[in-house]
């Protein structure tokens, strides 16, 4: 054959060309630019073209539709060491034949042109003999297993992206379910995950029970469980009940399962336990979650698709987002642990400096209080409000580098002292910049100084400008500052407090926040006489 390669790697195509060459193909050429290989196709006859995605001079994917364009029955390889979800398709739609990923050994070179002389010979075949029934379908058997591949890539990188875009358990083990029941089209599935201390097993997410109950747990035998879902082996088929152990009646309750549904004839029935018997009776799929060699949990398929080659043809990916999720799974954990131990490290150092003030002593969790609170009124979202959980408590941290004469003065502050004072968010957002804090968290640390009207610092943002939680840590703080004892001044009286709040609004504070904590307050009696 004579073959064509655009690479602009020289090296690489020196040893593709002399490679083929040994193979016995007439002429191979090499052109390092899209461009060159475009007037050589013109001037020669070829019969394969291999093209590297990157080119000096265009993509290669434009080049590949330009060739094809010449020479609609030319089969072409495409080459990268960094394909991405979206080359791939469009070349693949495009006519690209096959798609090698760098690097490449010289009998994956060897398959890739065996596949594509047979396609080019089934081509010319049916181009040869029109509309000839054999070939047709032969074709429409390739174009229906490259939209299958083409499917199944797009849904391996679908979970990938969902998987990857997680950050707490809650929504992992929901999204672990929901993935497997789009994946397998089945609308009974469970997540399971084991209990060894306890010897149980507690369903924690869950799609198609009844009611959308979750169970409790219900026990197991140890040895049996971990012999039936051995490492390496998915699915597994097998009901619940090939590895329960005795006791299930006490956890009938709390499984989804109706008390009042009727026995079957002839079946006793104490508070549910028949139907939970059938639920453990149920023939299901199960996949192992494996965790550094220990049974994590394991996911459960109860309703197999009628098409039992379709569900088999649903393994492969199940079976990836399960190692997907174990890995999740295994990052989480030990990301929790590090940020539990940090905050842990950051909230002493503010016990350390509300230590050092007895009249500002618990000020932090004051006021990260009320800022939840203030939060939840405003209906932000849970991740936002984990946020002020945790980085409410920090907001003022950056006191740790002022002077105790400054800090405990039992007077008004000078002009020069109160300028130290105002450097504390700035102090505060360098001693957490270096720690993986998110932008969300550093602006509540930086900015809950900053006034509604511009007026603030350290930055003299003004309205929106301010990030939101900012703006909310800025009402919360100041209520608390007023109605909390200080070296030289007494609390002012709750009303009063609410006063300044309300008079300050669209000048210190953000409107909207004090909306919503006058409807907190409103709410709260303790404060009304």
């Amino acid at each position: 054959m004579n073959i064509l390669i655009i690479e602009d790697d020289t090296l690489l195509g020196d040893v593709l060309r002399d490679y083929l060459e040994q193979l016995g193909h007439e002429e191979v050429r090499v052109f390092p630019k899209g461009a060159d290989a475009l007037l050589a196709l013109d001037a020669h006859g070829f019969d394969c073209a291999f093209i590297d995605l990157n080119l000096p001079d265009m993509d290669g994917v434009e080049l590949l539709e330009r060739l094809k364009q010449k020479d609609r029955t030319l089969p072409v390889i495409m080459m990268s060491g960094y394909p991405t979800m979206e080359s791939t398709i469009r070349a693949m739609r495009l006519g690209a034949s096959d798609f090698l990923t760098k690097p490449f050994t010289m009998r994956d070179l060897a398959l890739a042109l065996e596949r594509v002389f047979k396609e080019r010979n089934l081509l010319l075949e049916n181009l040869s003999l029109k509309l000839e029934c054999q070939a047709q379908e032969q074709l429409r058997h390739v174009n229906r297993q490259l939209q299958q591949r083409i499917e199944e890539k797009e849904k391996l990188f679908h979970v990938s992206r969902v998987i990857d875009e997680i950050r707490s358990s809650d929504d992992l083990y929901a999204s672990i379910v929901e993935l497997a029941s789009s994946l397998t089209l089945c609308r009974r599935v469970g997540f399971f995950v084991y209990l060894p201390d306890l010897k149980r097993v507690a369903m924690i997410s869950g799609l198609g029970f009844d009611n959308g109950g979750l169970p409790r747990t219900f026990p197991v035998d140890h040895e049996i469980l971990t012999r039936c879902l051995q490492k390496g082996r998915t699915p597994v088929r097998a009901p619940l009940s090939s590895f329960a152990a005795t006791g299930i009646s006490e956890d009938a309750q709390g499984f989804g399962v109706s008390e009042t549904a009727p026995a079957a004839p002839g079946e006793s029935r104490v508070k549910g336990v028949s139907s939970l018997c059938r639920l453990l009776e149920e023939p299901c799929s199960l996949w192992p979650m494996w965790i550094r060699g220990e049974l994590f949990g394991f996911l459960g398929i109860f309703q197999v698709p009628a098409d039992e080659r379709a569900g088999e043809g649903h393994s492969a990916l199940v079976d990836f987002l399960m190692t997907k999720a174990a890995l999740a799974v295994e990052n989480m954990a030990l990301y929790e642990s590090l940020i539990t131990n940090f905050y842990g490290i950051l909230r002493s150092l503010v016990s350390a400096l509300e230590a050092k003030d007895p009249y500002t002593g618990k000020h932090s969790e004051r006021v990260t209080h009320w800022a939840v609170r203030l939060a939840r009124e405003m209906a932000v979202n849970g991740t936002q409000i984990d946020i002020l959980k945790t980085v409410g408590y920090l907001h003022d941290i950056g006191k740790i580098g002022m002077p105790d004469e400054i800090l405990n003065k039992p007077s008004s502050l000078t002009a020069d002292e109160y300028e130290i004072v105002k450097r504390h968010p700035v102090i505060g957002e360098s001693i957490i910049k270096d720690l993986g804090l998110g932008f969300e968290e550093r602006a509540i640390i930086r900015h809950h100084h900053e006034r509604w009207d511009g007026r603030g610092y350290p930055d003299g943002l003004s309205g929106e400008d301010i990030p939101l939680l900012a703006r909310i840590v800025a009402v919360a703080d100041a209520f608390d500052a007023m109605t909390s004892r200080r070296a030289y001044r007494d609390s002012l009286p709750l009303e009063k407090a609410v006063s300044e709040i309300r008079e300050n609004s669209g000048k210190q504070f953000d409107p909207h926040v004090v909306q919503a904590f006058l409807a907190v307050m409103e709410k709260d009696s303790k404060w009304k006489r």
